[in-house]
């Protein structure tokens, strides 16, 4: 829901932090909040003599000992939240001289000898009540178990009895040694080397050889317009001297 409500306009709550004031913005279902006296301003109908002023519900709804009060203007409703039970009261007595007001503005628990005109019995109708909105924020542990972990740790009985049988054992037993001829006055012995060094040798003239590439042509193989075929053989095999 959006409020296009001046923030000056509305209930200042930082005056009268007691009161218990809806917003918009803070109740779940504000639309369907059922607001008293039909939907008009209550500090209006306590004051004035058969003047109604449709209540601004951006304002802020009241709500008191189980009822909830609009109000036209911001002034309304600070001066009805001052003395509420009193405005509640100039209100019934204004009704009690002006009939018509019983039925139209519902003041019928005001009036118990009156009964609700043209409206079904909604005894056993149950009214919604209102859901204030709130933030609010939780914060837990990252690890809830200790990182400290100890892998000597036994939870079963007869596993720690079977560890103390076994210290129990280690102390009556005796480590022996032997020692035979080939093994007196041997020790370990370590030699240490040092690794081969890699050599270079650099000569003052760079020598190669080269030899010719052997190539030849044979010409006549694939036939001629006469019926004698004379296949012949040229050398073309360059020397190293002419292909220098």
């Amino acid at each position: 829901m959006q409020n296009n409500t001046d923030p000056k306009n509305r209930f200042n709550t930082l005056l009268y932090p007691k009161a218990h004031v809806l917003f918009p913005e803070t109740t779940k279902n504000f639309d369907t909040i059922p607001i008293q006296y039909k939907g008009f301003c209550a500090y209006t109908i306590a004051i004035e003599d058969r003047f109604l002023l449709p209540v601004d519900p951006d304002i802020g709804i009241i709500r008191y000992k189980g009822h909830n009060y609009g109000f036209s203007s911001q002034e309304a409703a600070h001066e009805f939240i001052s003395d509420p039970d009193n405005y509640i009261q100039m209100a019934t007595e204004n009704a009690k001289c002006h009939p018509e007001l019983i039925q139209l503005l519902e003041l019928h628990k005001q009036f118990a000898t009156i009964s609700p005109y043209g409206r079904p019995n909604d005894s056993g109708k149950m009214v919604e009540a209102p859901v204030t909105k709130a933030d609010m924020g939780t914060q837990t542990d990252t690890h809830l178990v200790e990182s400290n972990i100890v892998k000597s740790y036994e939870w079963n009985e007869w596993e720690l009895r079977r560890k103390a049988i076994k210290l129990a054992n280690l102390r009556t037993k005796v480590t022996h040694s032997t020692q035979t001829n080939l093994s007196h006055f041997r020790r370990d012995n370590i030699s240490q080397v040092y690794l081969p060094k890699e050599n270079k040798t650099q000569t003052k003239k760079d020598s190669y050889s080269k030899v010719p590439k052997p190539s030849r042509y044979i010409s006549g193989l694939r036939g001629c317009s006469s019926d004698d075929t004379v296949m012949q053989t040229v050398d073309l095999t360059v020397t190293v001297e002419e292909d220098m």
